[in-house]
């Protein structure tokens, strides 16, 4: 996984296609709790941040390997890393199957298997942008934007006719098959030699014709900020989609599974918009003004909840969070190809990004608890995350007048 100095003039689809259905993989297992929640807490009883930790430890396991790992996987290749990848998110999934009763023991597979989708959540966006021609990368870095949604909506279809029944076990086999599936896709394409995994890695670095161009000290700074953005924006995602499930059942007096119906409302029309937002890229609109316009609906849409009772203000709060969740990752996934080039934008520099994104994880679910404890209410924490949203915003601007002046 090099960055070479040249740009690939066509589209490898193989290895595009490959690193994509990796990060669907990765966000089924990030995303499988969250429609199977209710039903957790309701069998285990467990405690509300012990519970948010299923989520939030995913955030621990990717600050703790991600950046690292970019950088082995830049040296060595990712063949022996992926192999590791899938080996433990089939552990840490038997071993939530065999203890579930146990919030200590659940938190530790969840972060076994925040381990394994941590590697698969940096070769994705590598893979893609590598393996795409100039003229098909802002399609490609849409599609990268789907990985989320995807994930997600697998999920809750598998979760769905599950949670009917009160169970949650099928969401967790599904992930083993998948990561099996994957494995044996993986060795195909390994044998048939139709996806570069790294291998050439030192043939690169001793060729006299490509170089090997780091990352330079002021594109590095940008990167942090463009992970801060992340950071920002990833925390009220996952307090969202991590809470909306429990918040439908708690307070609103759905049931588990219509409440897992009303979920996959803002994931279909995110999914459709991040689809759409590639191609205003590609028609031209800059990254940064479309960011900023997706981050204040997804303000105002968090300002609706208090009055979202009312069916229509309710479904219009859901669809402009939705609108807004396709946009803003779209725009976020594709910055580091911004401020690096889509040839320069390998392992190492998705692995800077990715860690605001693993803070935002990390935080973002907890904050919604604590603000929930300490209040009683979750309006409160509707009003804490349309305000982060703004700084995100705010902060969203600044580096957007930063790169326009280093121009």
């Amino acid at each position: 996984m090099s960055r070479p100095n040249t740009q690939r003039v066509s589209t490898n689809w193989t290895g595009v296609s490959y690193g994509i259905v990796l990060g669907f993989v990765a966000a089924y297992f990030q995303f499988k709790i969250p429609p199977v929640l209710p039903i957790l807490l309701n069998d285990h009883n467990y405690d509300k941040f012990i519970a948010g930790g299923f989520m939030s430890i995913f955030a621990i396991a990717g600050m703790i390997i991600s950046v690292s790992i970019g950088k082995q996987i830049t040296k060595h290749g990712a063949i022996k890393y992926l192999g590791g990848a899938f080996i433990l998110l089939m552990t840490g999934s038997i071993l939530g199957l065999l203890a579930p009763e146990s919030g200590t023991v659940m938190l530790l597979s969840r972060m076994i298997e925040g381990f394994g989708a941590a590697v698969l959540a940096v070769c994705m966006p590598a893979f893609a942008n590598m393996n795409a021609g100039p003229r098909h990368l802002p399609i490609i870095i849409a599609l990268q934007a789907t990985w989320i949604p995807v994930g997600q909506l697998i999920a809750n279809l598998i979760a769905q006719p599950a949670v009917a029944i009160g169970e949650w076990q099928p969401v967790w086999w599904t992930g083993i098959f998948a990561t099996i599936a994957i494995g044996t896709w993986t060795l195909f394409l390994i044998r048939s030699n139709r996806v570069d995994f790294g291998s050439q890695v030192e043939e690169l670095k001793n060729s006299e014709t490509i170089k090997i161009q780091p990352i330079k000290k002021e594109e590095k700074k940008k990167l942090y900020l463009a992970s801060v953005l992340f950071f920002l924006w990833q925390a009220q995602f996952m307090a969202y989609f991590t809470w909306l499930p429990v918040y439908l059942v708690d307070v609103r007096d759905f049931t588990a599974d219509d409440a897992v119906m009303i979920n996959q409302i803002p994931v279909i029309i995110l999914l459709l918009f991040a689809l759409i937002t590639g191609l205003i890229l590609k028609s031209g609109v800059g990254v940064f003004p479309l960011l900023v316009s997706s981050l204040t609906l997804q303000a105002v849409s968090w300002f609706l909840i208090p009055i979202a009772d009312n069916l229509f203000i309710g479904t219009l709060s859901l669809v402009a969070w939705g609108i807004a969740a396709g946009i803003t990752p779209t725009c976020l996934w594709s910055l580091p190809s911004v401020l690096l080039g889509g040839h320069r934008a390998d392992t190492q520099a998705f692995a800077l990004v990715l860690t605001g994104r693993y803070l935002g994880i990390l935080a973002g679910p907890l904050i919604a608890v604590a603000v929930y404890k300490i209040t009683e209410n979750w309006i409160s924490a509707a009003f804490t995350f349309g305000g982060i949203t703004i700084i995100c915003s705010l902060a969203t601007l600044y580096l957007g007048k930063l790169v326009k002046s280093t121009l």
